[in-house]
């Protein structure tokens, strides 16, 4: 990673820029990339003064809800990378990680903002995504507001000691969702701290919050670190728009150069739909981590090692992608 990269690990928690500057960068980037998750990602760097083109290519499968699947919107996971980059290494709050802390802040106030934490939901029957340039713009200041709290008061109550102990669990069995894909896809010597502390975040459904597998999610920003091309062209990105405008395909491969890790992580998604029934963990595990009983249910029925298993498998999947990404 670059050397500067610790601006976004550390320093003052304050915004270089007003709002109102975060916003029009936003819109800016928007823009002249296409797609939320990398435009997100690329105004904090912008901002911050950072050179690390890695982290919008690990975002660039994440617009369209991951993979285009409509799950949990760009305006999400973007965030979420950039709070796992600062916080991962934070000192845990009644056995709960930082990054689970934030995450809920952040998911909350999203949902508290656009009524949904749903890509699917918030583009709606839309011809034009007006509704996804609105989210673009607002999560930079969303990301600061979140990470410049401690958010410790977003989880209480059983969900919170429901989570401890799935947390311990999992430390105890050594296993962490995005963690197991990365580590199986590549060669030691290319997981690096950075990109373990990037995908903190992605575990249990996105923060134990049972939405989007983890280990299905790291299997697209892999896609994505590995394949991506950065788009930066006003003009294809109205081109793009103009074919969204008369319902022609939008996200053909040759419209916008993220598009081709798009549609390659839906692809990785319809296979682990046929495979293991749905995106959702909450579906997978047949478990909901926000309760005692659900947790307990996960810890004696072993369903850790199935997690496992699915990561080896998703594994698989990834570097094959990868290899034919890259003939």
């Amino acid at each position: 990673m670059p050397a500067n990269v610790d601006r976004l690990t550390s320093g003052v928690d304050s915004s270089p820029a007003t709002p109102r500057n975060l916003r029009n960068r936003s819109l800016a980037n928007v823009l002249r990339m296409g797609h939320c998750a990398p435009s997100v990602m690329k105004t904090v760097l912008d901002v911050l003064e950072v050179d690390a083109p890695w982290l919008v290519r690990l975002t660039a499968g994440l617009p369209g809800g991951i993979g285009n699947c409509g799950n949990e919107c760009g305006g999400i996971t973007a965030p979420l990378v950039l709070l796992g980059l600062r916080h991962a290494g934070d000192l845990e709050t009644a056995g709960v990680p930082a990054t689970v802390y934030k995450g809920h802040a952040l998911l909350q106030a999203f949902q508290a903002r656009h009524g949904t934490t749903s890509c699917r939901e918030i583009l709606g029957d839309a011809r034009l995504p007006l509704r996804c340039i609105g989210v673009v713009r607002h999560a930079p200041e969303r990301y600061w507001d979140v990470r410049s709290r401690a958010c410790t008061d977003a989880i209480s109550g059983e969900r919170q000691e429901a989570y401890a102990r799935l947390h311990a669990h999992l430390v105890d069995k050594g296993f962490h969702c995005a963690h197991a894909v990365i580590q199986q896809s590549r060669n030691a010597g290319a997981v690096t701290q950075g990109l373990l502390d990037a995908t903190a975040a992605f575990v249990g459904g996105t923060a134990f919050a049972g939405m989007t597998c983890s280990v299905l999610t790291a299997g697209v920003m892999l896609i994505g670190l590995e394949l991506a091309e950065i788009e930066d062209s006003p003009l294809r990105v109205l081109r793009m728009i103009g074919t969204m405008a008369v319902r022609g395909d939008a996200f053909a491969d040759d419209l916008n150069t993220f598009n081709r890790v798009m549609n390659l992580g839906h692809e990785l998604a319809r296979w682990f739909t046929a495979t293991f029934g749905s995106t959702q963990c909450r579906a997978v595990t047949h478990c909901d981590f926000s309760t005692l009983a659900g947790v307990k249910q996960y810890i004696e029925s072993d369903c850790v090692s199935r997690c496992d298993a699915i990561a080896r498998e998703v594994a698989q999947q990834v570097r094959g992608t990868v290899v034919r990404g890259k003939t």
